[in-house]
């Protein structure tokens, strides 16, 4: 076994599911902001706090092992199956309290630092949540996250690959008294030739129904629910009415501190509205096939990927840039 990335820097619970395989198993956003009740900030304003982890975690860290980004994670039969049969699977304790109180707080400082926009000026998508991408290029803390091998490896594993590239990270805040996140699949926005691309959800804090945890349409990576939609407009209700005459389950349940789910480009998913007075903190990152072929952009936003994310690769050859190492390979 070798590693190709930079050192420096389970059980799928699924409720109702389809499968027979699948036991635990859930990705993340929020559309249009709900009403700002007495107490809340106006809407012309971002909540820029301390997160949760800086707050909760500190003592229960002093407990916690060392920081831990790079040992292997046990995945199991059932884990995988469940990915591959329901488009997603959530796993318990893949971070100690320790490590998320390291990286949480640089995460957060840098959503803080960029996010400026006042919410009247947003488009759609960025009312679903507030998003920063890209952090691993311009924070040693945040690239050493990235690159470790923890949840590269995971990501290979559940893919049935020999290694793994980042796409892009990015931070996904819903604000307190922020809205639904609508349904969607990733994969839209992604020039890419296959389905071996996944990104992993992780909450910097225990996640509670009413903030607004990922909701999975089950099996749905295997249909077209709506993949040429994106977030916007009339997209969600031609989605959850697709979701809904399927007879899709829909799976959600709160997410545990230390939990991250792993969800496929093409699984539909969406979150409610965080209803608490906290920001729902998460941070993803995106895993593609190291050997991803990149793909003729077919819509405006694949265009603007492959511009961001995938600089000076040709359509028809290997997402290798240099914003795409290779994280983890055999």
């Amino acid at each position: 076994m070798t590693f190709t990335a930079t050192q420096r820097h389970q059980t799928c619970f699924h409720r109702n599911i389809r499968s027979p395989h699948c036991m635990i198993a859930h990705l993340s956003g929020a559309v249009p902001r709900r009403p700002v009740s007495p107490g809340r900030l106006p809407n012309n304003s971002r909540r820029t706090r301390n997160p949760p982890v800086c707050q909760v975690l500190q003592l229960q860290a002093q407990t916690e092992s060392k920081v831990d980004i790079h040992s292997p994670y046990h995945l199991d039969e059932k884990q995988i199956r469940c990915y591959q049969e329901s488009g997603f699977v959530r796993l318990p304790n893949v971070f100690n309290a320790a490590t998320l109180a390291h990286y949480g707080p640089t995460v957060s400082l840098e959503v803080a630092h960029a996010d400026k926009t006042p919410l009247e000026e947003d488009s759609d998508y960025q009312k679903a949540f507030t998003q920063i991408t890209n952090l691993w290029a311009k924070s040693k803390p945040v690239e050493e996250f990235v690159l470790g091998q923890k949840l590269g490896r995971i990501a290979a594993e559940i893919m049935g690959v020999e290694g793994v590239r980042v796409y892009h990270d990015q931070a996904l805040n819903k604000e307190p008294g922020g809205g639904y996140t609508p349904w969607h699949c990733d994969a839209y926005y992604w020039p890419v030739q296959s389905d071996k691309i996944v990104t992993a959800w992780i909450p910097l804090q225990d996640v509670p129904e009413e903030m607004g945890p990922l909701q999975f349409a089950a099996g749905s990576h295997a249909h077209d629910l709506g993949r040429d939609l994106g977030i916007g407009g009339d997209a969600h209700k031609k989605i959850d009415a697709a979701v809904r005459k399927g007879g899709f389950e829909i799976v959600s349940r709160p997410f545990e501190l230390g939990e991250v789910s792993f969800h496929s480009g093409w699984t539909f998913h969406q979150a409610s509205g965080n209803n608490t007075d906290e920001p729902r903190e998460v941070f993803t990152i995106i895993f593609m096939d190291k050997d991803m072929i990149m793909a003729e952009p077919i819509n405006h936003n694949q265009h603007l990927d492959h511009i961001r994310w995938l600089p000076g690769v040709v359509p028809g050859n290997v997402c290798d840039s240099h914003l795409n190492p290779v994280v983890w390979a055999q």
